[in-house]
């Protein structure tokens, strides 16, 4: 066995033959290359620039705007682009069909579903899908759905087409410097940037700054706006501007941070660790769950932070936010360290089911750690603020806390961890009170029991906007991250349909369903056509919320019927469109389920059809869900009884 040295000395003189083999190489071409071409008395330098321009000229490739388009997409990673064909981007499609570049078009039927699909598919992945549209005003057809991918940083490049204009040219000169380009249009808030391409040449260095951005360290929607006749024009590029150039390199925090906060959570006797979507985008999950055992500190859960944790997990304290639980709220608002990271914390309740203000962190040490600098105490004021990736800086901060931990602060934070069970043990039982387990009458809860039982760990529910996402996310566990898709703050209707179209081409080996009420549904059901078309078998679970009525709940809790957002007639009777036939019409496998003991054999035949199927659930009408229901303030007020 060679010694180190001795294995440098070899690595070296294998290195010094490569490199004298190169040379003779080299040496064999040029000669040929100047016996060629009538070298003869010209110098040798003059035979060597005339070498390498050659050598330059068979690394050039004569390629439309289109094509450079393509397979820039290609080195890129995108697998899908969706949109919708015009002229203005027939360019652009031309090239998406180029031999050895080509890449999969899903045509849909409306613009903004388009964005959605592509929504869907990173929220799944973690990748970026693309979109591309005829002209420019589809941005403002697609407008809510981008502003939903720019709040919840969700990574798609978004390319449309145009006419010429008189700043456009399509020969090699470019008519402004590439870095210029790059403008925030106040028409189109919904953007993370926005530029429009002037020059062919400018066209592959776009392509470059477009993905660094749509997958940079805050990921989010990105605007190229390509004319046709650049499209269309015809030049030569050099292969290597066509290459991905994005380097993976996360971003590190500062030691001497990650020292003061392990000292913080060394000493601290009730720390809890607050998980936002950061983490599940920076794949930090195992760091995070590493932090938590060696601190013995309960795991909350915000915004798209779902399923950062597995809901079985024994550390695992719930969601706060607008769809949090009383056990999380209850626990945060006892905790004297918290450590965010990768959350915004702007959906975060007071103990009271408000706001956090500056008062509510009176004896609390909040360390926050985000990779972007301005969210470092943007919410609320911060003891020790970690500038770094969720990744590197979880494990950079369990490595900080080696020979810090004592074993007396051990013991005493086993009795706040056994406070957590018994809270959470309360609030499930609580939850199981009002799933309608026993009921013959299909309430809101009792589908989303159903499909737990039969799907695996590791399927992909997309949730709908509205109160659907509250009621999923206390009757649906989650174990994996990135299977738990909703729309998130902003809400979009017509969301969940194309978005799980979106996550089944991300992850086609996974199950995927989408849940969703029938007034979102009908927002994007013409995109099951997209389904059908592409063999792509999402299971599609729609609320029909005319259903027959629940006497008990048939006055809400005003005293007033709950009719207004629902489906009805003049006289009051409920209106209904039959969902299962209309799926049928588009060429799925549908069924309609109005009893309670159905659900459970229904969602597993539609989970082994070939494509897409439709359950139409008659769920029951006038029942009393909300966010935070009277069951949910008495368990809370008895959390905090039992936490003070």
């Amino acid at each position: 066995m060679l010694s180190p040295s001795d294995a440098g000395d070899a690595l070296s003189a294998s290195k010094c033959v490569d490199v004298r083999r190169e040379s003779v190489r080299c040496e064999i071409e040029l000669a040929f290359f100047s016996a060629n071409t009538g070298a003869r008395g010209r110098s040798v330098s003059e035979c060597v620039m005339a070498f390498r321009a050659s050598k330059y000229r068979e690394c050039r490739v004569k390629l439309t705007g289109g094509q450079v388009i393509a397979k820039a997409l290609r080195a890129y990673g995108v697998r899908y682009v969706a949109g919708v064909p015009g002229n203005g981007n027939s360019g652009v499609l031309e090239g998406l069909n180029t031999p050895g570049a080509s890449v999969p078009f899903i045509r849909v039927v409306n613009e903004q579903s388009a964005v959605h699909m592509a929504d869907g598919y990173f929220r799944a992945c973690g990748s970026a899908m693309a979109v591309v549209l005829p002209a420019k005003t589809g941005i403002f057809i697609a407008s809510a759905a981008l502003s939903n991918c720019l709040s919840d940083s969700c990574g798609v490049l978004l390319v449309t087409g145009d006419r010429v204009s008189d700043d456009t040219t399509t020969g090699s000169t470019s008519s402004t410097q590439p870095a210029s380009g790059w403008d925030a249009d106040s028409a189109c808030g919904g953007l993370k940037r926005s530029w429009k391409v002037r020059a062919f040449s400018e066209l592959s260095q776009a392509m470059h700054h477009a993905f660094a951005s749509v997958l940079g360290a805050r990921p989010g929607p990105v605007h190229l706006e390509v004319p046709l006749e650049i499209q269309k024009h015809t030049d030569h590029v050099h292969s290597e501007s066509l290459q991905n150039r994005l380097a993976q390199v996360g971003l590190q925090g500062d030691p001497a941070l990650f020292e003061r906060a392990a000292s913080l959570l060394a000493s601290a006797e009730r720390p809890i660790i607050l998980a936002g979507g950061g983490v599940v985008a920076a794949d930090a999950t195992s760091e995070l769950k590493e932090l938590a055992e060696a601190l013995l500190a309960p795991v909350l859960v915000a915004g798209n932070g779902i399923g950062a944790i597995p809901d079985d997990h024994d550390l695992n304290a719930g969601s706060v936010g607008s769809a949090g639980n009383g056990c999380a709220t209850a626990l945060l608002g006892k905790a004297d360290v918290i450590v965010a990271v990768g959350s915004r914390l702007s959906d975060l309740p007071d103990i009271d089911g408000g706001r956090w203000s500056v008062s509510e962190l009176a004896g609390k040490k909040l360390i926050q750690i985000d990779v972007e600098r301005d969210e470092i105490g943007k919410c609320c004021p911060v003891e020790v603020g970690i500038v770094a990736d969720a990744k590197s800086a979880l494990a950079d901060l369990k490595s900080a806390l080696n020979g810090k931990l004592k074993r007396a602060t051990g013991a005493r934070r086993q009795a706040f961890i056994e406070l957590m069970r018994e809270l959470r043990g309360q609030w499930l039982n609580a939850v199981a009170s009002k799933s309608g387990a026993h009921e013959t009458l299909i309430s809101a809860p009792r589908p989303f029991l159903e499909l737990r039982k039969v799907l695996y760990r590791d399927a992909i529910a997309v949730i709908g906007s509205g109160a659907l996402a509250h009621i999923a996310r206390e009757h649906f566990p989650v174990y994996v991250p990135r299977t738990f898709l909703s729309p998130g703050a902003s809400a979009a209707g017509g969301w969940a349909v194309p978005a799980a179209i979106g996550a089944k081409l991300a992850m086609p080996a996974r199950q995927v369903v989408c849940v969703v009420e029938d007034s979102d549904f009908l927002q994007s059901m013409q995109e099951m056509a997209v389904s059908v078309m592409h063999s792509i078998p999402v299971v599609f679970v729609v609320f029909n919320q005319s259903g027959p009525e629940f006497v008990s709940g048939a006055v809400g809790s005003l005293g007033v019927r709950r009719t207004m957002g629902e489906f009805s007639l003049p006289d009051g009777r409920p209106y209904s469109l039959a969902f299962s036939e209309i799926a049928r019409s588009f060429g799925l496998d549908a069924w309609r389920v109005e009893h309670a003991s159905q659900l459970e054999g229904v969602f597993r035949r539609a989970l082994d059809s070939t494509g897409p199927a439709l359950v139409e659930v008659m769920v029951a009408r006038h029942e009393t869900h909300s966010p935070q229901s009277p069951n949910d303030v008495q368990l809370h007020a008895a959390q905090q009884a039992s936490v003070a």
